[in-house]
């Protein structure tokens, strides 16, 4: 069967716009969840170098919260502090968490929530 050259054929004007709006929201909804995921991978890094140091089972909390706070600083962590981890040290086991959310503004009064909650545990009995 032949088709009439007249016939259009592909996307039209309109459908291109809503492709490309489309494709727009969605690449700036995913520049502005990069830094957040990249910041949450820094925080995760950290706490899981500090639990491999072989001094972290002669730390007290406050000792660990310490080294954690030096350790943001230096990688210049700005979304969680040190005093927002849950640190606890108890018969040998030591166990940090973290639960915060990060919002990002997409446009107008729409925004993107991530939320982050991390368990890092370590036996530090001799």
């Amino acid at each position: 069967m032949m088709t009439k050259p007249s016939q259009q054929r592909g996307m039209s004007m309109i459908s291109w716009a809503v492709v490309l709006l489309v494709v727009a929201v969605l690449g700036t909804a995913a520049l502005r969840m990069v830094p957040a995921y990249m910041e949450h991978n820094t925080i995760s890094s950290s706490i899981k170098s500090l639990m491999q140091d072989s001094k972290t089972a002669l730390m007290s909390a406050r000792e660990v919260r310490d080294a954690l706070s030096k350790r943001f600083t230096i990688n210049q962590v700005n979304v969680i502090n040190v005093n927002d981890l849950i640190i606890i040290k108890d018969s040998g086991i030591l166990k940090i968490s973290t639960d915060y959310e990060v919002r990002e503004p997409l446009f107008y009064n729409v925004s993107i929530v991530m939320t982050f909650q991390d368990e890092f545990s370590k036996d530090v009995r001799q």
